[in-house]
């Protein structure tokens, strides 16, 4: 003869079995993928799950703090570079006379050699 408990037990799983029956009819997979669907979300699988988005979440981050930071590293090369556009200019400029200095010096040279 059967014991309270074990009474109890049984008639938990008829009606588990009856309640996967009657979901089974009503939902548009089969059984074996439903049981499938189930072994996800055992506990030790939820922990695989939420360490992988946890880890798809961090390398989204990186990657948009990375993007960021090319981002402003361009934006700063563009502001330096018109910054420094001016000084370029005179550098240019410093060089021609300086190229013409010499220039005139190398004439002055070939004169007093003459004198």
């Amino acid at each position: 003869m059967k014991g309270p408990k074990a009474l109890i037990e049984e008639k938990n799983k008829l009606l588990a079995a009856r309640a996967e029956d009657a979901l089974l009819d009503r939902l548009p997979v089969d059984q074996k993928t439903l049981r499938r669907a189930a072994r996800y979300l055992e506990p030790k699988n939820l922990k695989r799950i939420a360490i992988a988005a946890a880890g798809g979440s961090l390398l989204i981050s990186l990657i948009t703090s990375i993007g960021h930071d090319r981002l402003y590293r361009a934006a700063v090369a563009r502001e330096m570079r018109k910054q420094l556009e001016p000084v370029k200019q005179k550098l240019e400029e410093l060089e021609a006379q300086n190229l013409e200095l010499h220039r005139q010096n190398e004439e002055l040279r070939k004169l007093i050699k003459r004198i």
